[in-house]
């Protein structure tokens, strides 16, 4: 009889009849994520990626959305937009993503932007390149201010207060050195500034002397660098080892410890911008992003070390997604290809109407005009002391 009873049990079971938490668990929400884990631009993807993943631990440890639990699925762009462009078809047909997040390198967001707009699929793009969400595109966003708000006219505005006359610019000849380009151009017209030079160099530049040579033969006082890490590193060094002793600044892609370990002595006393959580214990205890800012800096760090300006982009891409899932018709199951049609459709309606949202990169509120949604200096100024990035005091 007790063996007939079990036997009965498990056959329930199997059939579902018993509706135990493990049985009862809804489909996930799904985040497809694409991120340079290898390739020029890895240590970038390697701190969106951990910064996601703290936000979805966080938010699933305090129960979910609607019922469910967030899921990322990550494919690696390798630094190559042609593989970022497959891996986005494939989370949108073979995946079922939810929405998609990540997209850090310009090059890969910006050749994916037709793919994610023929699928249909919410995407939130950590990449500073204004060209994807400036004309407006119905299904992309973006976390990252532009040059023009957080970066390029503050980092001018700081080489002048510090005295300098003459200022040069050297940019990498990459999608996001050709909008610095734009950028800086702008600015030095609104600024009322005369350039002493501007320059590009090539991606994957291993040397630079011939245009630090052109920098002091035009006599520059300051000089201001549009690069990715490893070669803005290059350039300081070159800078630096060929006699220049003027004030260098960078934009801002540099904030990451890789770049203090790879330019070593040269770091020191290179200023930038960076969202707030990199310097979040020098925070003003008022500051109304200094809560998120510690939250994060402080789970980042005991876990991976220094702090990384990359994994603010994916968490404040988390953490608006779930505001917006919140909205979501909570009936709708992604699992359901009908069902996961609405909830995308209702994803990226509710994402438009963020409003005041207080994140990493600074206070979001999204239109249906500007899926960026952040304001002139939402960054602040940071300088290398002692081998760490602090938060720039001086005048």
């Amino acid at each position: 009889m007790k063996r007939l009873v079990v036997t009965l049990m498990i056959f329930a079971i199997g059939f579902g009849l018993f509706s135990g938490p493990v049985y009862a668990q809804k489909a996930p929400y799904l985040i497809g994520c694409v991120v340079e884990l290898t390739g020029r631009q890895s240590n970038l993807g390697i701190a969106a990626k951990r910064g996601l993943e703290i936000a979805i631990e966080a938010i699933n440890a305090a129960g979910g959305v609607n019922g469910r639990q967030l899921k990322a699925v990550y494919y690696d762009g390798e630094s190559e937009a042609s593989k970022g462009v497959i891996h986005t078809k494939r989370l949108i047909e073979v995946e079922k993503a939810t929405v998609l997040a990540g997209y850090i390198s310009s090059g890969t967001a910006m050749a994916c932007i037709q793919t994610v707009e023929a699928g249909k699929t919410p995407m939130i793009s950590s990449a500073p390149i204004d060209k994807l969400w400036i004309p407006t595109k119905k299904w992309i966003f973006n976390v990252v201010p532009r040059q023009r708000e957080a970066s390029i006219p503050m980092l001018i505005e700081n080489l002048q207060q510090r005295g300098a006359k003459k200022i040069a610019y050297l940019y990498i000849d990459t999608a996001y050195g050709q909008i610095g380009r734009e950028t800086f151009d702008w600015a030095a017209k609104e600024l009322r500034i005369t350039p002493a030079l501007v320059e590009k160099y090539a991606p994957g530049t291993t040397e630079v002397s011939p245009q630090i040579t052109h920098v002091k033969v035009a006599g520059a006082d300051g000089l201001l660098v549009t690069g990715n890490i490893p070669d803005t590193a290059v350039v300081i060094k070159n800078a630096r080892d060929m006699g220049f002793t003027g004030l260098i600044v960078s934009d801002y892609a540099i904030v990451s410890p890789e770049f203090i370990e790879l330019a070593g002595k040269y770091a020191e006393g290179i200023v930038t911008t960076s969202l707030k959580a990199l310097v979040a214990p020098d925070l003003p205890a008022g500051d109304p992003q200094k809560k998120v800012a510690m939250e994060l800096y402080n789970k980042y760090t005991k876990l991976y070390g220094p702090f990384s300006l990359y994994a603010g982009h994916t968490w404040d891409s988390a953490y608006m997604i779930t505001g917006a899932l919140k909205k979501v018709d909570p009936g709708l199951d992604p699992a359901k290809p009908a069902d996961l049609v609405k909830i995308r459709e209702q994803l990226r309606d509710n994402l438009e109407k963020t409003k005041g949202f207080v994140g990493q990169n600074g206070v979001f509120t999204y239109t249906p005009d500007n899926h960026n949604g952040l304001g002139p200096k939402c960054y602040v100024p940071v300088v290398v002391e002692k081998g760490r990035w602090r938060l720039y005091k001086g005048k």
